[in-house]
């Protein structure tokens, strides 16, 4: 449950950060992104109608009595003929990261909290005309605190 509140807390944080962000799609008009949840969805016969999209997705976690962490990781996809159709993923990844280290404090939703280092990469083979970039990014919340019934023993 966690992980899938902060993966819609950050969608809704992302959307509003790239809201303006115009990026071309395939018919030439300027669009934002789409903020996709977990996957593409699954192609469809000649159209790349989902570009340019982030995906937004929990990949890894761990947690004890104290902390839950999660890993979650963005995928920028940009659509263009250009041969430096990168350049639009490494803005898009400039814009979500300015917006993510402005955060009061590092945190999300007045719940999480963006912890470590903010780290992206291109992949090496292209699959012109659409272009990816992957970002990892690292957060932590309070772990639930379960009440039993030795926490109403009246000490």
């Amino acid at each position: 449950m966690i992980e899938q509140e902060l993966v819609r807390a950050l969608q809704a944080f992302l959307a509003e950060a790239l809201k303006d962000f115009g990026m071309p799609t395939k018919d030439g008009k300027l669009r934002a992104p789409k903020i996709i949840d977990g996957y593409l969805p699954p192609k469809r016969s000649g159209t790349d109608e989902d570009f340019p999209f982030v995906v937004v997705r929990a990949d890894s976690g761990t947690a004890d009595q104290n902390a839950v962490n999660v890993e979650v990781t963005l995928i920028v996809g940009a659509y263009t003929e250009e041969t430096n159709g990168y350049l639009y993923c490494l803005n898009v990844m400039t814009r979500i990261r300015n917006a993510l280290l402005s955060l009061r404090n590092g945190c999300l939703a007045d719940r999480f909290l963006l912890v470590g280092e903010f780290s992206w990469k291109n992949i090496e083979e292209q699959p012109w005309p659409q272009w990816n970039l992957f970002i990892t990014t690292n957060w932590m919340t309070n772990a639930p605190q379960f009440l039993t019934s030795e926490t109403f023993d009246g000490t």
